[in-house]
């Protein structure tokens, strides 16, 4: 039997998406992260101190979610979260030392993971697949 290429854009990119998910979480799993939690620690290294709504809007995600993702970042010890200086109702994430520390070690796992996928993919391939979902993620239906 033949199988119907996958006609729903929405499934195909959740399929595809779980099947690299389950590839990055796979190499983090010695230091105890999960691609999710990896994304939010190197976001919050290039970014410095932020907040949640920046943080959420460079990782498209929305508050809530990046909210429930952060707490047990935080209670490892791994982030912080302070009170903003000009508004005390803001909050502002950062890095810990443990945090950095931390990233510094998975960077080489997040890397073979890298390498295992443009190395299976291609890697003009992915290249140009970043590109596209840069693109859609900027899109005018969201």
């Amino acid at each position: 039997m033949q199988h119907e290429p996958e006609i729903c854009n929405c499934a195909a990119l959740r399929q595809a998406s779980r099947v690299v998910t389950n590839l990055y979480d796979g190499a983090l799993a010695p230091v105890g992260l999960g691609v999710n939690q990896y994304s939010i620690l190197a976001r919050l290294r290039a970014m410095g101190p932020s907040t949640l709504s920046d943080l959420a809007a460079r990782l498209v995600t929305d508050r809530s979610t990046l909210g429930h993702l952060l707490r047990p970042l935080q209670r490892r010890g791994l982030l912080k979260v302070t009170t903003g200086k000009k508004d005390r109702r803001e909050r502002l994430l950062s890095l810990t030392p443990s945090g950095e520390a931390l990233l510094r070690r998975a960077r080489p796992l997040w890397s073979a993971a890298q390498h295992k996928f443009e190395t299976a993919f291609g890697k003009e391939e992915a290249l140009q697949l970043r590109a596209t979902l840069r693109a859609l993620t900027k899109s005018a239906f969201q």
